[in-house]
This record gives C-alpha cells, sequence and structure tokens, in this order.
C-alpha cells in the first residue's frame, strides 16, 4: 500500500516539474505573446513608434547574441 503511494507521488511530481519546465520554456521562447496586439501596432502606431520598437528588438537580439558569445567564452 505504501509503495503505491510513494509511485503517485513521485509520477506526480516528475510529471508536475516537467509541466512546468514546458511553460517555462514557451513562455521565454515568445510562445504567449499577443499577437493581436502587434498587428494593432501597425495600424495605429507611428513611423517614429515603430522605429523605436525595431531599435528596441535590434537591442534586445544584440544582448542576447553577446551573453551566447561570453557563455561560449567561459
Amino acid at each position: 500500500m505504501n509503495s503505491i503511494l510513494i509511485l503517485e507521488l513521485t509520477v506526480g511530481i516528475i510529471v508536475s516539474f516537467t509541466l512546468l519546465g514546458i511553460f517555462i520554456w514557451a513562455a521565454r521562447g515568445g510562445q504567449f505573446d499577443d499577437s493581436k496586439k502587434m498587428m494593432d501596432g501597425l495600424l495605429f502606431d507611428s513611423e517614429d513608434d515603430l522605429q523605436a520598437a525595431y531599435e528596441k528588438e535590434q537591442k534586445i537580439k544584440a544582448l542576447k547574441e553577446n551573453k551566447a558569445k561570453s557563455k561560449k567564452n567561459d
């Protein structure tokens, strides 16, 4: 009886942490970004706002690349 309970708890914990890991991976990968907001931004934002957003995106991309390079060097 106790061995079945321990087995169920172990499997439950493993499944829970696996699902949590998948959720975190998806959230970091941008799976839950609001695409409707992005499309509305294209329709209603000025050209300056779009340029600022593009520059911000490029800075983020450059920072990620620098971070990846620094991890390779370590």
